[in-house]
């Protein structure tokens, strides 16, 4: 959406699903962010394994920056500790408006990393998505007379 691109000088995008390991996804987090001229190519080594020079590497970069970072299907989280870790270089920007976005199906990990009420989404009716089902397959007006036969099973 072109409102977020103009809020958002950097935005990243990592799904977590059931793999939270902070080094990985520090790093995986750090790669999404362009390094700054004075980082040039001498910045952090991609291999690295030392989690503070990643997370200083990311603080640096986002410093004056408005940032969208999210967290794509987090399925767990072992502790509180390990979510602050994860958080820590995202904490240190100098440019108000930025975000960090959780998706989870899992309402203990929405309890712990939440800072607002969490936006819970629950699926369509049956009835709901039979007509969404029919509207991405035959459009608006091109659904055919009887075809309940032949895509009831799929559908």
């Amino acid at each position: 959406d072109a409102r977020t691109q103009d809020h958002f000088q950097v935005r990243v995008w990592v799904c977590v699903s059931t793999d939270f390991d902070v080094l990985k996804l520090t790093r995986e987090i750090l790669g999404c962010i362009p390094a700054t001229d004075e980082e040039g190519s001498s910045g952090v080594p991609n291999g690295t394994t030392n989690l503070d020079q990643l997370q200083r590497s990311i603080a640096h970069r986002l410093k004056s920056k408005r940032f969208l970072i999210v967290l794509d299907d987090i399925w767990k989280c072992d502790g509180e500790d390990q979510w602050k870790t994860l958080l820590a270089p995202f904490t240190k920007g100098e440019a108000k408006g930025s975000m960090l976005l959780v998706t989870t199906r899992f309402p203990k990990v929405a309890d712990m990393v939440k800072t607002l009420d969490p936006l819970e989404l629950r699926g369509l009716e049956s009835n709901d998505f039979i007509t969404f089902f029919e509207a991405c397959i035959f459009g608006e007006d091109n659904k055919p007379e009887k075809y309940e036969d032949e895509f009831a099973g799929i559908a």
